[in-house]
Parts: structure tokens; C-alpha cells; sequence
């Protein structure tokens, strides 16, 4: 059960959106490396991260407080595993405990960037459109 303390008008809007980056995210984890990753030092890593801070950031603003929170950045993590097995089944990508490592900094960082100013960009947002 998801409780927000918050209305918000648009909430089906945001959980479908974040749904759908859920899907996006794992797409692109599937499809052939990107080609220019490897060049960059640990590029890999770095979009790991960015990638899951980005998705704890939306969810974040979506479940705002306790515990709720705390489950939505288990299960971006358990997503991250979950990436990692399907990807050690496909012939042309490779499982790496590394990445997941990187998955979960990024959900701390989310969660840290949440108590920011951008921790609002969605009800901020809402705001201005009602408006």
C-alpha cells in the first residue's frame, strides 16, 4: 500500500512515467554496449549511477517520507540485480557485481539529491501548470 502525504494531482502521471523509465532503463541494459562507454574511465559506472540516482530522485518525489521511501530504494536496488542476471544471460552483455555497486551509490545519491531543491521539481512542476 503507497501512502503520500501530499496531494498530488498528477500522481498516476508520475508513477506511470516512472514505470516507464523502469522499462526504458531496462532496454537499454539489454541492447549491445554503447558505443564510447569504454573510453571514458569508468564510464560504465557512471551511467549506473546517474541512472539509478535519476530513478530514486522521480520515486522520491512520488513517496516522500518513511518507510515507503526506504522500500522504493530496495526495490531500485533489487531492480539493479535483477538487470544483472538477465544481462549475464545474454550472449553479447556481461554481470557485474561492479554495476550493481554503482546501482545502489546512485540510490543513495538520489535519496541525498531528494533534500535538495530538486527534490521538488515535480510538485514544483504541478504548480506551475495549474497555474
Amino acid at each position: 500500500m503507497s501512502w503520500n502525504p501530499r496531494p498530488v494531482p498528477c500522481l498516476r502521471l508520475w508513477r506511470g512515467l516512472g514505470h516507464l523509465l523502469l522499462v526504458l532503463g531496462l532496454v537499454v541494459a539489454l541492447l549491445p554496449a554503447l558505443p564510447g562507454v569504454g573510453r571514458v574511465a569508468f564510464g560504465d559506472k557512471i551511467l549506473h549511477a546517474g541512472a539509478f540516482a535519476f530513478l530514486m530522485l522521480w520515486y522520491a518525489q512520488i513517496y516522500p517520507f518513511g518507510r515507503e521511501r526506504w522500500r522504493i530504494a530496495g526495490r531500485l536496488i533489487l531492480f539493479g540485480a535483477g538487470i544483472e542476471i538477465l544481462q549475464s544471460l545474454v550472449p553479447y552483455r556481461s554481470a557485474d557485481a561492479w554495476d550493481l555497486l554503482a546501482d545502489a551509490a546512485g540510490v543513495a545519491l538520489g535519496a541525498l539529491l531528494a533534500h535538495t531543491r530538486l527534490g521538488h521539481l515535480l510538485s514544483r512542476f504541478e504548480t506551475q501548470a495549474a497555474a
